[in-house]
């Protein structure tokens, strides 16, 4: 598989509980200042849902879990969601999740905007737009890039490094 694209992934009512949460003001963010390429890309801001093996975020069961099963996930490796503010952040270098694993990544669109992400596949390169409710999945040895929007001054997502069955 290269990549897969589900719009529309969640139902309606579950997209508005996530997007209450994490829109929400109060959200519990964490500055970055690098993605996993130890390049200057900008400041971004994140929030760990589940990380080394056990859940880092009340929000766990109840918002995440219900999208693992939806995957097929097995077991997670990693989940967070990012925030990309248009004004501090324009994109990342290329990069891989992880490195050597057999296992996915999914990004969850959870704003529509002019931003995206691009992949990397044989040379070549994709722009997958960020349209709210689109899941994109690919494997997490492909080579991929944020890339912030221009006319929003937010991009959010929720990235997802998992097993599946």
């Amino acid at each position: 598989m290269s990549y897969k694209i589900i719009n529309n992934f969640l139902d309606k009512e579950h997209l508005s509980v996530i997007q209450g949460l994490i829109f929400d003001t109060e959200f519990p963010w964490r500055r970055r200042e690098e993605l996993v390429t130890n390049a200057n890309d900008g400041i971004y801001f994140t929030h760990c849902f589940y990380n080394d093996m056990e859940s880092t975020s009340p929000n766990f069961t109840t918002v995440i879990k219900p999208i693992l099963i939806k995957l097929k996930c097995i077991a997670p490796i990693q989940i967070r969601s990012n925030m990309f503010i248009s004004k501090l952040f324009k994109k990342s270098d290329f990069h891989t999740d992880y490195k050597n694993t057999k296992s996915k990544t999914a990004i969850f669109y959870l704003n529509t905007c002019d931003g995206g992400t691009e992949i990397k596949i044989e040379d070549k390169i994709k722009f997958i737009k960020a349209d709210e409710n689109k899941m994109l999945i690919f494997d997490t040895g492909t080579f991929h890039r944020a890339i912030t929007s221009v006319k929003s001054p937010v991009r959010y997502i929720l990235n997802f490094n998992y097993y599946e069955k």
